[in-house]
């Protein structure tokens, strides 16, 4: 299965044989209705420091009630990926990352300073990557923090760059944290610490009610993009990050996803499905979720969507 995963092209054997039903099955007609129970695997970018930080806010504050939250709902092992140039001489950020391991939560490797892959040499990139070795090492103990997340999604924007990485990530016992779901939740970060500072609760329950919105708008966009992809939903990979709006809303989103008919797996168990051994074979600068490359690499339609409320996020509470 990892053969195919790291490999430059898509392989051979089952997961082969998998895109090309799929790739034959469909001819961007009408979707089929989605699962009543969808399954899905929560993940965190930008461990301990993403987003801003208001004044009366601390990492450890932050970072301890997003993980009783998880533990709360019984989403022990979740796991965060760890950016580390945030760690050195921040005595707030180190025992952040603490707050969450110990709580029972996970860590993988994010670089030690978030570079895009796609203005990088595959030898620099890897050198982020193995830069932030120690630092994972320290804080996981004996837990398994060989995932890898790529930042900004961006796997290569060619196939030899994108070939080169992942033959150094399977050379060192690394797997893939693949992404088919996001709704770029950090977006909602800044505009709530703005109008925090503010004290403006009518923008705040903006801001909260667009969120949940935008979640749900993008989670069943990335449904259909699995679809069209793969021929049928897989187990999905949510993306999110520990922002101070996110940690508020997490209540609220689980909910939703409950009412919308989830259930909650690990990231190991849902990358078990063969789509996440898959590889696109080409390089794409913009890099986006697995199900974009597909779509992006076989000229596949997107389905409609409503776009974010870019502007008026911008313009909040300024």
């Amino acid at each position: 299965m990892w053969g195919l995963l790291f490999g430059s092209g898509v392989g051979s054997g089952f997961a082969a044989r998998l895109l090309r039903k799929s790739l034959e099955s469909r001819a961007q007609g009408p979707l089929a209705p989605l699962q009543r129970h969808p399954v899905v695997a929560l993940t965190f970018d930008d461990l301990p420091a993403s987003g801003g930080l208001s004044p009366d806010e601390t990492r450890v504050g932050i970072l301890t009630r997003l993980a009783q939250e998880l533990k709360a709902n019984h989403l022990k092992g979740t796991y965060g990926f760890v950016t580390g140039n945030d760690l050195p001489g921040d005595p707030d950020s180190q025992q952040a990352l603490r707050v969450w391991v110990r709580v029972g939560m996970n860590i993988g490797n994010h670089t030690f300073s978030h570079p895009s892959l796609t203005t990088s040499t595959p030898a620099a990139f890897e050198h982020e990557i193995a830069l932030n070795e120690p630092l994972l090492s320290r804080y996981a103990g004996k837990r398994d923090w060989h995932w890898f997340r790529y930042p900004y999604l961006e796997e290569g924007e060619t196939p030899q760059k994108r070939s080169a990485v992942r033959d150094w990530l399977h050379a060192h016992g690394y797997r893939v944290a693949e992404v088919t779901l996001t709704f770029e939740d950090d977006d909602w970060s800044d505009p709530y610490d703005r109008c925090r500072a503010k004290h403006n609760e009518a923008e705040i329950e903006w801001l909260k009610q667009s969120y949940l919105e935008n979640a749900t708008e993008f989670i069943r966009l990335g449904r259909e993009e699995e679809q069209i992809a793969f021929g049928h939903e897989i187990p999905s990979v949510l993306v999110l990050h520990a922002t101070a709006m996110t940690t508020l809303m997490l209540p609220s989103l689980l909910d939703q996803l409950r009412e919308q008919g989830f259930r909650f797996t690990s990231l190991a168990r849902a990358e078990r499905n063969p789509a996440y051994a898959l590889d696109p074979g080409v390089g794409i600068a913009d890099g986006g979720p697995l199900t974009n490359e597909f779509l992006n690499a076989r000229h596949l339609r997107y389905p409609p969507f409503q776009p974010e409320p870019v502007q008026r996020l911008n313009s909040v509470c300024q």
